[in-house]
């Protein structure tokens, strides 16, 4: 089916229009459709039909969703009943306002990337969708005017991007009639004046541009009363001074430029002229030789505002416009350690186009190939929360470079050679009332001006501390700034007086104050939460509340500029508040309360994972975590393999974190519980630093709680990790220590995995006796406790020993009878392991042909599971195999996709097969 609403309200079925009758039923179809696949309440959808409901509106409404449903013919299932409303689903693609968010939102990733041209062709895609006004021929009740009035605004804004892409690409003179129009129609929209006078101005018609001005200003001084907006005065002054900033901005290739990462400027950023001018001037220095200036200064003072608005009026003007790097040092987060620099070089070699197994081991070398990456470039490097001069140094480019690193932090870094030092205080009183004008509205700060000082006083001029108070302002209307300013100095006392982070804590609790009961307590919680970001499921375990209610305790928390929603339902807290609402939990919450919450939301990241282990190996040996309590309805479930995996890649930071707290605040139980279930994931993605760190954790959280079973979990996870490290000596004292302490606690199925895994460090030693004793004894032992799937692996693993060996007739023997054992348990993904030793079996007995396609066999399981190390490794076996058939063209094409996928994984044997595909070509 098709259904629109950007016009007339539409619904196909198989091409072919459907019968939705009067207007009526039209409506239902169309309140359903705005909150497509969730459910629509009768309740809300009487206020979607009716201003004022009938006697029998509850009757009526059965009586259109029942029209609706013949209409839909052998669909008509797609609108379900549910609980208390109406469902209707709707699949990807079906639904035009969908298509419309979808295209608009890769318009916006574009052009805040600088990509015009893909910008301008996504965003046009999308305002093609547009039939008309939405729903334009429904008479809409209240519940639905304020998603249409939202689907207006969204248009236009997509309406202002389409033409601000068009714009940066050099077509200002086709783009003049269109301003026209759109300035006629939305005549209070000061972006489509300020881009027609740009795109006049660029059309060499200066006067005309000051003209548009003058119509602008009239316009909203009639209709409003109010002068014209900053930007719009501003750009004003730039045409009247011929500024060459306003000049096209140079175009870039169709694609996201990995190397232009700086983060999006800031729209309320006002004043600093003296200290913008000041950077402005040690940049033009950077001519052959590189720049370092610091922007120094305390909390809050609005040195990272500063630095971005900076660096983009830098690239505006050309002066560094070829790569642009940003990194966020993590100088003073209260709980998280700062960001080492080698790691920064590593993310910073990628960007610029290294290959990951190429990246360097060694700080000192990445920072040497780092600076050759640099050199001769026009490249400006933004270092934000910088601890120590430490951390800047291996990140400074080389000499023979036009190069600026702008760096901020709130120390000064004497120790910095040749730094050029910005030193930000609290802005003078007007640029702090034009601050608060900026985000509050110039009107209302106008016509109260002597409020508008005292509340810039009151907060300190800090600009972190205004910008907060100006959205309460914006955020209510009917507030007067007397009476906020009032409220400040009775909540803060003495504040003007205080260091600065009180006078943020005192516009802190002013908002925190302003939140009701539980969202206060979810506001603590979120403190509590060890990760950058999280879900809306961790959240409500956080504050014990169900998901519906924590959507919306999170919304207020973002309405109130508490909480930032960094992409849809994920959340995350800037740190100054991350301290401060761990501040309020330590002052409002016991310890117990706060160990309760941490607690709850361990138990729903181990509960979630073993569910997404489950989907990616449905046969996989059983973790016990069922012991461990949960509220049941915050585990989502996963129907394929690849939503478990897509899962743990979006939570992968979050789900290590969740083990270093759980040692850490002493839950050792879900603490190796939790690198268990992880286990599936580390061994498919290898995630090797992860992998080990967690299992470190868990084993010291394990050792101090004194518990056997945990430590031994723990030890035989480690050593699998050094196994795959080729730490061998690490692995076998790691699984040797399992041992005994799986004996000691009698687990005989774990034990029997500990032993299969030390006989394959044997075996990749060559010490084939060993690990022959280990796998029978594991075999014996899998037998004993019924675990298929161990008895099939190490049937596998005994007859690759006698394949090595090559005693070929004992090695297909048990390669068979593994073979048996998996087939008898459905076990389709262990079979990627046999199938892979049989391929090898009869590659070493010369049959390539039987050879080649089992290889196939096994990499079409492996990538089912999405095993990218084994598929690229059985790529190289089955390229053997090909070479020897005399197949060169099927030979470059398994290594060709093997080199991917190492390469992808930073894997060293990328380095080989791209020397052997070399050799290939000649």
């Amino acid at each position: 089916m098709e259904f629109g609403v950007l016009g007339e309200l539409t619904a196909e079925l198989d091409g072919s229009a459907v019968e939705l009758g009067g207007a009526r039923p039209r409506t239902v179809l169309a309140a359903l459709l705005l909150r497509a696949n969730e459910t629509v309440l009768t309740g809300q959808l009487c206020d979607a039909v009716w201003d004022e409901r009938p006697p029998a509106a509850e009757s009526n409404l059965r009586t259109y969703v029942a029209k609706l449903r013949r209409g839909f013919g052998p669909e008509g299932h797609r609108l379900a009943t549910t609980q208390g409303g109406y469902r209707l689903t709707v699949r990807p693609g079906e639904f035009d306002l969908e298509t419309f968010a979808e295209r608009a939102g890769r318009g916006r990733v574009a052009l805040a990337s600088g990509d015009n041209a893909e910008a301008a062709r996504h965003l046009g895609e999308a305002l093609r969708l547009w039939r008309g006004a939405a729903l334009r021929e429904l008479s809409l009740g209240p519940f639905l005017r304020a998603d249409i009035a939202a689907l207006d605004e969204n248009r236009l804004l997509a309406q202002e991007q389409h033409v601000r892409a068009r714009l940066e690409l050099g077509r200002h003179r086709e783009l003049v009639g269109e301003l026209r129009t759109l300035t006629v129609a939305n005549p209070l929209a000061e972006p489509f004046w300020e881009l027609l006078m740009l795109a006049l101005y660029r059309c060499g018609r200066q006067g005309d541009a000051l003209a548009a001005f003058g119509e602008a200003r009239a316009v909203l001084a009639t209709d409003l009363g109010i002068e014209p907006g900053p930007r719009l005065r501003r750009l004003q002054q730039l045409i009247l001074a011929g500024d060459p900033a306003l000049a096209p901005a140079r175009s870039v290739v169709s694609g996201i430029s990995a190397h232009r990462q700086l983060p999006m400027d800031i729209a309320e950023f006002t004043g600093r002229e003296n200290e913008l001018r000041t950077l402005y001037r040690h940049a033009e220095n950077a001519v052959g030789v590189p720049v370092v200036a610091a922007v120094e200064g305390m909390a809050g003072v609005g040195k990272t505002r500063f630095a971005v608005h900076a660096a983009h009026e830098l690239v505006h003007r050309r002066q560094f416009d070829e790569i642009q790097l940003w990194a966020d040092l993590r100088g003073f987060d209260p709980e998280l350690s700062p960001v080492d620099p080698s790691r920064v070089l590593e993310s910073f070699l990628s960007l610029l186009g290294v290959p990951k197994q190429l990246v360097p081991a060694g700080r000192e070398d990445r920072s040497a190939l780092y600076r050759d990456r640099l050199a001769g470039k026009k490249s400006l490097v933004l270092l934000d929360n910088v601890e120590s001069a430490d951390q800047v140094r291996p990140l400074l480019p080389g000499g023979a470079t036009a190069s600026l690193v702008l760096v901020t932090s709130r120390r000064a870094l004497i120790g910095l050679d040749g730094v050029q030092q910005i030193r930000l205080s609290t802005p003078s009183t007007d640029d702090a009332v034009a601050l608060l004008a900026t985000i509050a509205g110039e009107e209302r700060v106008t016509a109260e001006a002597d409020q508008a000082k005292r509340i810039t006083d009151l907060c300190g001029r800090l600009p972190l501390a205004l910008a907060l108070v100006a959205r309460q302002l914006r955020n209510r209307p009917q507030w007067s700034l007397k009476g906020l300013a009032d409220r400040l100095a009775v909540e803060g006392g003495q504040m003007n007086r205080l260091p600065g982070r009180e006078m943020v804590r005192t516009t802190f609790d002013l908002s925190y104050r302003e939140l009701s009961p539980e969202s206060r307590r979810m506001f603590r919680g979120l403190g509590l939460h060890y990760g950058d970001e999280c879900c809306v499921g961790a959240s409500a375990l956080l504050a014990g509340v169900g998901r519906e209610q924590a959507e919306d305790l999170l919304d207020e928390l973002v309405d109130e500029n508490l909480v930032q929603e960094s992409t849809p339902g994920r959340y995350r807290l800037h740190d100054l508040l991350r301290g401060y609402a761990r501040e309020c939990g330590s002052r409002e919450d016991s310890p117990v309360e706060q160990n309760a919450a941490v607690r709850r939301l361990l138990a729903g990241y181990l509960h979630t994972t073993a569910a997404a282990r489950l989907a990616c190996d449905p046969h996989a040996r059983p973790v016990p975590v069922d012991d461990i309590e949960v509220d049941r309805s915050m585990v989502p479930t996963f129907r394929t393999a690849g939503e478990g995996m897509a899962w743990y890649v979006l939570e992968r930071f979050n789900l290590v974190a969740s083990v270093r707290a759980a040692a850490e605040r002493g839950h050792a139980d879900i603490a190796w519980r939790l690198t268990l279930v992880l286990l599936t994931f580390f061994y498919l993605t290898k995630h090797w630093d992860d992998w080990v760190a967690t299992h470190r954790w868990a084993l010291d959280a394990t050792t101090k709680a004194g518990d056997p079973t945990g430590q031994a979990h723990a030890l035989n996870g480690l050593g699998v990790a050094y196994s795959d490290l080729h730490e061998w000596d690490e692995s076998i004292s790691c699984h040797r220590t399992a041992e005994e302490l799986f004996a000691r606690v009698g687990n005989t199925r774990d034990a029997a995995w500990n032993l299969n895994n030390v006989g394959v460090v044997h075996d990749n030693l060559g010490r084939f006796t060993e690990a022959l004793r280990c796998y029978r004894a594991a075999l014996a032992l899998f037998r004993e406790v019924g675990d298929r799937r161990g008895e099939g692996l190490a049937l596998n693993n005994i007859g690759d020993v006698f394949r090595q060996r090559e005693e070929f007739a004992e090695a297909v023997g048990y390669l068979r009878d593994a073979l048996t054992v998996q087939d008898a348990a459905g076990d389709r993904d262990a079979k990627r392991f046999t199938l892979g030793t049989l391929g090898d079996l009869y590659q070493a007995t010369g049959d390539h042909e039987r050879a080649i396609v089992t290889y196939r066999d096994a990499v079409v399981i492996s990538k089912a599971i999405d095993d990218r190390s084994r598929v690229a490794s059985l790529l190289c076996r089955r390229a053997d195999s090909l070479t020897a058939a005399g197949n060169p063209a099927a030979v470059r094409e398994n290594l060709r996709e093997a080199l991917a996928i190492y390469t992808d994984l930073g894997d060293p044997q990328a380095d080989a097969i791209g020397r052997r595909l070399d050799g290939s070509r000649t």
